[in-house]
């Protein structure tokens, strides 16, 4: 009879884990929700002082996306694992600098536009998940889908978006994988170390 409470017990301990976290279109929707009124609230000092564009998307975008795992994924697991330690952390820093970069131009022409979530996908592994949007724009709408994975800590981190069929990680890997064959891996560390 005990072991069968114990079975129970550890189900619903279980269930409890499962459910702690927000839902992936939950937590979509409520950092849509935050950026966009931030946005409104602060779009002339946005679209005039770099500098604090920069430490806002640095604050309000970058802790929601997974940039370790974004780093595995655009590098390819064959370049990952020829880099050293060192390489490594300069490599995710710069590739920090590059997504905050990328939000800074997106963040400023955001205009309200309204976004439609649909429900989301669990993926193939425990712990992913799939969210995808409608970006309803004057000229027409925008099929942005979002990739999730459930970290350590019980929280939802996107480490790709598509936009119209075409992924961000995927794009980026294209690239970098040139520019490694070409020439080398420090080089590529440098040069996205030069636009930041």
């Amino acid at each position: 009879m005990n072991i069968i409470k114990y079975i129970i017990t550890f189900f619903l301990f279980l269930s409890t884990l499962i459910y702690a976290a927000e839902r992936p279109d939950v937590f979509l929707k409520e950092s849509v929700k935050e950026v966009s009124q931030f946005i409104s609230e602060n779009k002339e000092e946005l679209e005039n002082d770099k500098k604090f564009l920069q430490i806002k998307v640095d604050e309000l975008i970058t802790p929601k996306l997974d940039i370790l795992l974004m780093s595995k994924i655009v590098l390819g697991k064959k370049n990952w694992l020829s880099m050293n330690d060192y390489q490594r952390k300069k490599f995710v820093l710069a590739f920090r600098g590059l997504m905050v970069r990328t939000y800074m131009k997106s963040l400023t022409a955001f205009d309200g536009e309204k976004i439609a979530f649909l429900p989301y996908f669990k993926g193939k592994r425990t712990g992913l998940a799939k969210v995808q949007s409608t970006y309803l724009l004057p000229e027409g709408e925008i099929s942005v889908n979002y990739n999730l994975k459930l970290n350590k800590t019980d929280q939802w981190k996107v480490y790709d978006i598509t936009i119209d069929g075409i992924s961000l990680v995927k794009n980026y890997r294209a690239d970098f994988r040139n520019h490694i064959d070409q020439n080398g891996i420090n080089s590529l560390i440098s040069s996205l170390e030069e636009k930041n």
